[in-house]
């Protein structure tokens, strides 16, 4: 198998995106997708305060205020962000053999056009990581540290750090 592009309207999106598969998916990643297709919409509301993190982190490392702002205006909070995000490719993988299984979601938005966004949920449920695409399921691989296991959004300014489940 080369690879594969299939359309999907996950609800918690409730929009067209591309499911791309470089390889055949195992039954336990199958049940990860399914399992992150069975969420309902008001689910996305849990990537908000990452997200939001993530865009506000950029927004002061860049002097957003200097230009951001008139390009994208000001998100109101958390809510408000998910309007300048745009939904693009799915896929699903593991980030070790035998490990748990991963939904990960590459997005363009307002405020990073170079890097985009990457939301990754465990087991098709959990929110674990949000950030620029890097290709790691995790922050805990994308740094190579255990301390970094409950982190979804590893800021430059700490400030902005989200972890799971806080």
């Amino acid at each position: 198998m080369d690879w594969a592009e299939t359309p999907l309207t996950p609800p918690i999106l409730g929009t067209e995106v591309m499911l791309l598969e470089f390889e055949p998916l195992t039954d336990a990643g199958r049940s990860a997708l399914a399992r992150f297709m069975a969420l309902p919409p008001e689910a996305l509301a849990q990537t908000f305060r990452h997200i939001y993190a993530y865009y506000r982190d950029f927004h002061a490392a860049v002097g957003g205020e200097d230009w951001l702002d008139a390009i994208m205006g000001v998100p109101s909070g958390p809510e408000a962000i998910w309007q300048h995000v745009r939904p693009g490719t799915l896929g699903v993988g593991q980030q070790v053999e035998n490990g748990p299984w991963y939904v990960s979601l590459e997005a363009s938005c307002d405020w990073e056009e170079e890097h985009g966004l990457n939301i990754v949920w465990q087991d098709g449920t959990e929110v674990v990581k949000v950030g620029s695409y890097d290709g790691h399921m995790t922050n805990e691989h994308s740094y190579g540290d255990a301390t970094m296991a409950n982190v979804v959004y590893a800021a430059t300014d700490p400030r902005w750090r989200t972890l799971r489940g806080a």
